[in-house]
């Protein structure tokens, strides 16, 4: 188990090998959240979009989960679900009215009450552990 599970201490260019004497056994999660509904490359037929997903953050509590309809240049809060327990995951919902019809692409951003916020990109490491990149959904709109 030594290369498993483990991270590394510095961040590495993407394919780089790292040793694993450099990394650390990982015991915490990222804060994430993903999209759930609607697929990605959906068509909806109604201009009312309604997007769910899910946020967690481990051993720390979701705080607020965002959504973007502009590549990130704006954020709107999601609706949270009363259910919250701790390592569990968050469910959220967040509705939208298209301007009319077209292709959308959104995006969902997690933070969580320790002022942690999913990041653009993730940090990379060989294995992918803890990859919390912000998560999108491209829709096409029929109205």
């Amino acid at each position: 188990m030594k290369p498993g599970y483990r991270f590394p201490n510095q961040p590495g260019k993407p394919g780089e090998p790292v040793n694993p004497d450099d990394m650390h056994v990982i015991t915490a999660l990222n804060v994430k959240s993903v999209i759930a509904t609607p697929a990605d490359g959906s068509t909806v037929k109604s201009r009312s979009i309604h997007l769910q997903g899910v946020a967690w953050a481990g051993e720390a509590d979701i705080a607020r989960v965002e959504v973007s309809t502009d590549a990130g240049a704006t954020w709107k809060t999601a609706q949270l679900g009363h259910e919250q327990s701790k390592y569990a995951w968050r469910l959220w919902t967040y509705e939208w009215k298209a301007p009319k019809a077209g292709d959308y692409t959104f995006t969902a951003r997690a933070t969580d009450n320790q002022g942690r916020t999913q990041p653009e990109t993730a940090v990379w490491n060989p294995s992918g552990y803890l990859y919390n990149a912000i998560d999108q959904v491209k829709l096409h709109v029929q109205a």
